[in-house]
């Protein structure tokens, strides 16, 4: 297979997964990448990544992103991370989200970990019950509608132990329980066991 261009969204996706996977910084690509290999295909316009970098290589991923060709602006980058947790850069029409881990959930996400052949890379995924759990924190219609989809393709396989205790864990710790109270009715929707 020829190598993707550098600014479509195979080529975005291998320089990313290679930068970080050289790096060794820890990720997952979730969004909707996740959702087209673990639920049902959607449009998507950009790459969402979750990965696990300690302040003191917070620098040394933005320079390894502006040598893989991104568009970088670091203070801005630096001060989205302060603010947010998250930051951006862009090659072409394409952005790249960053999200920095910060949470026990995102940690087992990590530990479980799928690898997935994608445009011929291999790329850290969430399981399905993982890339569940992560839509469901923000919870937006269109995370929902994709809950769906990624529970009626693995409904006899999810986990619903795995499920439900983090479920119950993250409602815990927003102290809302509606992170439980969704999982709950989708289950009952889709008919999961």
């Amino acid at each position: 297979m020829a190598e993707p261009l550098p600014d479509s969204l195979p080529g975005v996706f291998r320089d990313v997964v290679r930068m970080l996977e050289q790096s060794r910084i820890p990720y997952l690509v979730i969004g909707g990448m996740a959702q087209a290999v673990i639920g049902e295909p959607r449009l998507t316009q950009d790459l969402d990544c979750i990965v696990a970098v300690p302040p003191k290589r917070r620098q040394s991923l933005l320079d390894a992103l502006q040598r893989a060709a991104f568009e970088v602006n670091p203070s801005v980058a630096v001060q989205r991370i302060n603010a947010t947790g998250t930051f951006s850069v862009r090659r072409g029409n394409w952005r790249v989200d960053f999200i920095l881990a910060s949470t026990a959930f995102e940690q087992s996400a990590f530990q479980r970990a799928q690898r997935v052949r994608l445009y011929d890379v291999e790329a850290n995924f969430p399981t399905p019950e993982d890339l569940i759990l992560l839509k469901l924190v923000p919870g937006r219609d269109k995370d929902l509608l994709d809950v769906n989809t990624v529970m009626v393709r693995h409904r006899d396989r999810l986990d619903r132990a795995y499920l439900e205790t983090w479920a119950q864990r993250l409602s815990d710790e927003a102290q809302d329980a509606r992170i439980w109270q969704i999982l709950q009715r989708l289950f009952k929707e889709v008919g999961a066991t």
